[in-house]
C-alpha cells in the first residue's frame, strides 16, 4: 500500500518525543533482548495484515465488478476507499510504534 501522507500526526510527538527521555532510554536497554523478538513478531505479524487486506481488496473489487455500470459503483468504491485510508493509517501507526521502516522491512522479508 502507498505510504500515508499524513501531516501533523497527533501522534507524532508523542513517539519522537518519548525516545529523548533518560528513563525510555535505560527502559529500552534492559528490554532490549525481549523487545527486540517482539519487535520482530510485530513486523512479521503487521506485513502479513498488510498482504491479507489488499487480498481483501482485491477479492472486494472482483465480487462487486457486477456493479460497474449501476448507480452502487459509487458506493462500493467509496467503501474500498475509506477502507484502504484506514488501513494505511493503522499500518503506519503501528510501524510508527514499534520503530519499524517499511521500506527495510520489506526487503529483508
Amino acid at each position: 500500500m502507498a505510504a500515508s501522507t499524513h501531516v501533523n500526526n497527533p501522534f507524532e510527538k508523542l513517539f519522537t518525543n518519548a525516545a529523548n527521555t533518560p528513563f525510555v532510554k535505560l527502559l529500552s536497554e534492559v528490554n532490549a533482548p525481549l523487545c527486540n523478538s517482539w519487535k520482530e513478531t510485530a513486523t512479521q505479524y503487521i506485513n502479513a495484515s498488510e498482504e491479507w487486506v489488499e487480498k481483501a481488496l482485491e477479492w472486494n473489487t472482483k465480487a462487486t465488478a457486477w456493479a460497474k455500470e449501476t448507480p452502487l459503483a459509487p458506493v462500493f468504491e467509496a467503501q474500498r476507499n475509506l477502507t484502504t485510508q484506514a488501513v494505511e493509517s493503522s499500518l503506519a501507526l503501528a510501524r510508527r510504534f514499534w520503530q519499524i521502516d517499511e521500506k527495510h522491512e520489506k526487503k529483508a522479508a
